[in-house]
């Protein structure tokens, strides 16, 4: 499968800074670029960016897992998997197995979860890890 299980946490709920994002608050078509992503840590904030600027991810589907217990990581990972897949053609207007993108997501920690997050952030990127540029809505990429 060639999903690349970026598991992306988060951590604080502050305001993020100009260029950066909040991952609480990532909207649908939001550009940004890996940042601290690539580290495996928990963040906060991502680089965001105009999506008609080269960019590393882009969101194309947010999920807000139903209200309970913290799930636990492992269960979360299945409902991102379940979901952002099952989003993924009806953004990008391909299906996923013959696109040239691919997918991975952020999702809350049990400390987040405590603090109301509870938003799992369903994002892509080229398969090649190469800059896109415009957004992939409808892009057939």
């Amino acid at each position: 499968m060639k999903i690349r299980l970026l598991l992306g946490v988060v951590l604080a709920l502050f305001a993020a800074g100009c260029g950066q994002g909040n991952v609480f608050s990532l909207e649908v078509g939001t550009c940004f670029d890996d940042g601290d992503l690539a580290s495996g840590q928990e963040i906060s904030d991502v680089p965001v960016v105009e999506c008609s600027e080269p960019h590393d991810n882009e969101i194309y589907f947010n999920y807000d897992v139903p209200d309970g217990d913290f799930p636990g990581t492992d269960a979360l990972t299945e409902i991102a998997q379940e979901n952002c897949l099952a989003a993924f053609e009806g953004y990008v207007g391909k299906d996923f197995q013959t696109s040239s993108l691919d997918i991975s997501w952020l999702t809350p920690t049990a400390d987040s979860w405590d603090q109301g997050d509870q938003r799992i952030n369903c994002l892509l990127y080229d398969l090649q890890f190469a800059k896109l540029t415009g957004s992939a809505k409808d892009s057939g990429l």
